[in-house]
């Protein structure tokens, strides 16, 4: 069965849809491998940010050895949300980065399949819809850097406190 689609007053086979199909899935492609690229970048700052954390929490020890006070446990906390959120990001995943040699044998073994076109399409699609799967995870992770940031700021501010009040 050749499916026909209307292009302004000029009907085309599906077969004459090609060029637009694969030009669909080379950017569905350059999508998901900057959707990769994203998830490393967020797990590379999640380690930074216990870095310095862990700095801005060494320094603060090195003050004086007076008891906790309430700044020094506001620095705690925040230190903890720091490292909390880093954790979070770091924690494996299951990301759909690629697809699977028996997804793409699945397409070609449906009924409705329709020669390279479709298959281009329906790669296309299903690209897209892997993009959508992970930008919902990759939002919580950019989230949770955004928390731990401002986990590091309160720190730091307390840091500051602490060292203008001894």
């Amino acid at each position: 069965m050749l499916r026909f689609r209307q292009l302004g007053s000029v009907v085309m086979a599906a077969r004459d849809w090609d060029p637009e199909y694969r030009l669909m899935l080379e950017e569905a492609r350059r999508s998901i491998d900057r959707q990769s690229e994203r998830v490393q970048t967020v797990r590379e700052r999640a380690i930074g940010l216990v870095g310095f954390g862990a700095i801005v929490a060494a320094a603060f020890g090195l003050g004086d050895t007076r008891a906790v006070d309430i700044v020094g446990i506001l620095a705690l906390l925040a230190f903890v949300v720091v490292a909390g959120s880093a954790l979070y990001i770091l924690k494996p995943r299951v990301f759909k980065f690629e697809l699977s040699a028996r997804l793409i044998e699945s397409t070609l073994d449906l009924p409705s399949y329709e020669g390279i076109a479709h298959l281009h399409y329906s790669l296309a699609i299903r690209h897209d819809e892997h993009h959508a799967y992970n930008y919902r995870k990759l939002e919580h992770m950019q989230t949770a850097i955004a928390i731990g940031v401002l986990g590091l700021s309160i720190e730091t501010v307390a840091l500051v406190v602490r060292l203008m009040l001894s």
